[in-house]
C-alpha cells in the first residue's frame, strides 16, 4: 500500500510556470519537486521515488521528449506516468509523442491549472490502483 502522498516531479525551466504548477499541485495535496532543466530532472527520476512526471517539451539540458525516452528505456522508470506540457501546439505530432513515449497526455500552454490537477488525480488513481489493491 502507498504509505505517503504521491510525489510529482515537475520539469519546467520557466520559473513562473513552475511556480503555478507547484502551487496548484501542493494545494491539491501532492508532494512536488521542481527541476529547472532536463538533466536535473532525469537525475532526480533516477535517484528518488517519483509517482508522476510533468515535463515541459523545451528545456535546457535535455528536452521533455529526451527525458521521457530515457525513462522508457530504464526498467526502473518505464512505469512512471508522464504528462508533457508545450507551447508548440501546432508543431508537435501529438499522436506520435503519446504512442512512442507512453504519455498520459499532452497539454498546450496556456492550460487550466484545474485541468492539470484533475488530470494528475485521474492518472495517479489509475497508476496506483494495482498497488492499492494488492493484498497485504
Amino acid at each position: 500500500m502507498v504509505a505517503s502522498t504521491p510525489h510529482i516531479l515537475v520539469a519546467e525551466d520557466n520559473l513562473a510556470m513552475a511556480d503555478v504548477v507547484r502551487f496548484n499541485l501542493r494545494n491539491a495535496g501532492f508532494t512536488v519537486t521542481v527541476c529547472r532543466n532536463g538533466q536535473d530532472a532525469l537525475g532526480t527520476l533516477q535517484q528518488r521515488s517519483i509517482d508522476l512526471l510533468i515535463t515541459d517539451y523545451q528545456m535546457p539540458g535535455l528536452t521533455g521528449e529526451e527525458i521521457c525516452r530515457a525513462m522508457r528505456q530504464d526498467v526502473r522508470l518505464r512505469h512512471v506516468p508522464a504528462i508533457l506540457l508545450s507551447a508548440k501546439g501546432l508543431e508537435l505530432d501529438v499522436d506520435m509523442l503519446r504512442n512512442e513515449l507512453g504519455l498520459q497526455a499532452v497539454l498546450f500552454k496556456p492550460f487550466s491549472p484545474r485541468e492539470l490537477t484533475q488530470l494528475v488525480r485521474t492518472t495517479l488513481e489509475t497508476a496506483l490502483k494495482p498497488v492499492l489493491q494488492t493484498p497485504a
